[in-house]
């Protein structure tokens, strides 16, 4: 097999998966979201914050409108959570930015310390 034979049939492989993970989104099957969990505090934070999934979803419809554009599937890859990351439009600064809108709502900003930070 030549390897543009074997590039076409990977390139048809991964659309056809493509594919299969479309219809199967569209069939209505719930994705069990992993359950809420604590993001690492840092001794300057105001208080403990609580990532929902759940919550997340419920306004922005797909995992994939933070995943694969903000944030990296596996928890901790996509680098430190700090404040200066999030102010650079890193992680959830992608959104929480006072600036974006979602459904005709805007996102709350990250100046909205206790919509996230819980004593």
């Amino acid at each position: 097999m030549s390897r543009r034979s074997a590039r076409l049939a990977l390139l048809t492989l991964a659309a056809g998966l493509g594919l299969l993970l479309l219809a199967d989104g569209a069939s209505g099957a719930e994705v069990k979201l992993p359950p809420d969990f604590p993001i690492r505090k840092s001794e300057s934070s105001p208080g403990q914050v609580t990532f929902s999934h759940a919550r997340h979803v419920a306004k922005v419809d797909t995992c994939s409108a933070c995943h694969m554009r903000d944030l990296k599937m596996k928890r901790d890859a996509s680098g430190p959570m700090t404040m200066a990351a999030l102010e650079k439009g890193k992680l959830c600064g992608a959104c929480h930015d006072g600036k974006t809108t979602l459904r005709g709502t805007r996102v709350f900003p990250l100046d909205q310390c206790d919509a996230c930070h819980k004593d």
